[in-house]
């Protein structure tokens, strides 16, 4: 339900980009699109283990790189933002939230195209071998015939802290209900996460230690968050991340200021906007940029072609349904 509306939403915008893109050339700028997790076949879509909405195939990741090359768009790493951008080119930076196991089968695609990526894992659930909590309520949703509930009750959770939204799944379904079904709801475990940071095109960024909505803490609470997370990644991988992911978004010039002395010098969101250059890493604006979500559930070359025009109407309906929905 929630992705037909928004996929109506966008009607009038695919057709302003179209146009757009045929008759005005865009601006150069740095686009960040998110992933979550792949689905190899059509098998492990219909286990329904996690929301299809947010995941997408091999193949629309393969498309989608092959896409920007074919439109002359350089793929570039966290670091080299802070080492500077060239304002006369266009540049995509790829993100993978949570820490899902099956981002490893990004590899022989990155390997291919010579193509980074930056992984933001929730490190506790790295650290525990545990499901997201919004795996675990769309799962059980799903076998209870209550999918009608979801969109409504995720956004009631995302109102608390992480700590009260386990409590509440734990009462609801179980602690069992953490435990992961197979390799497709599963995170890293340690030892594979710290092999996957060994390659050369994967550089890790902090998403808190428990994928804590910040806004949903205290000033002592968020440096904790961000706090455990760079020193947990630092432990596993030897090195200490630079950029952060907002764990659904949401931040505060509280946050922004706790993340830089933590040493955080990048930060991602999920407004749905382009960067357009020049981008400046010591200004305030890296510490939000904006990004898109790639989504499981609409055709990737027609998001793609979307996303580049810089006329878009549908992100500042997008955010104002969000912020409403979640009040």
């Amino acid at each position: 339900m929630k992705e037909s509306i928004f996929t109506l939403l966008k009607l009038p915008d695919r057709i302003i980009s179209k146009i757009y893109l045929k008759f005005f050339q865009e601006k150069n700028s740095l686009m960040i699109f998110n992933f979550h997790g792949f689905f190899r076949n059509e098998k492990e879509k219909m286990m329904d283990l996690v929301d299809p909405q947010t995941w997408t195939t091999i193949d629309d990741f393969h498309q989608f790189i092959e896409y920007f090359l074919n439109n002359d768009y350089n793929f570039i790493s966290p670091n080299d933002i802070l080492n500077g951008l060239n304002n006369d080119k266009k540049y995509i930076m790829i993100s993978f939230d949570d820490g899902y196991y099956n981002n490893k089968h990004a590899l022989k695609i990155l390997r291919k195209y010579d193509v980074p990526i930056v992984l933001f894992p929730s490190i506790d659930h790295v650290a525990q071998n545990k499901c997201f909590w919004w795996d675990v309520l769309y799962r059980e949703k799903i076998k209870s015939q209550l999918s009608k509930d979801i969109f409504f009750e995720q956004n009631q959770l995302k109102l608390k802290t992480n700590e009260k939204i386990e409590k509440y799944i734990v009462e609801t379904f179980g602690k069992e209900a953490f435990k992961p079904r197979s390799d497709i709801d599963r995170p890293f475990t340690t030892l594979e996460l710290r092999d996957f940071s060994k390659e050369k095109y994967v550089f890790l960024g902090n998403h808190t230690s428990s994928h804590a909505i910040l806004t949903n803490y205290s000033s002592d609470g968020i440096k904790s968050q961000i706090l455990d997370a760079q020193n947990a990644i630092n432990e596993i991988t030897g090195a200490t991340p630079i950029i952060i992911s907002y764990p659904n978004g949401n931040y505060s010039d509280e946050i922004l200021k706790i993340s830089k002395e933590l040493g955080i010098k990048i930060g991602v969101t999920t407004t749905y906007n382009k960067n357009n250059l020049p981008l400046n890493s010591q200004i305030k604006r890296c510490m939000y940029l904006g990004r898109f979500d790639v989504s499981g559930c609409n055709d990737v070359i027609k998001q793609c072609e979307l996303f580049r025009s810089d006329i878009l109407l549908y992100p500042r309906i997008y955010d104002f349904l969000n912020k409403k929905s979640t009040r």
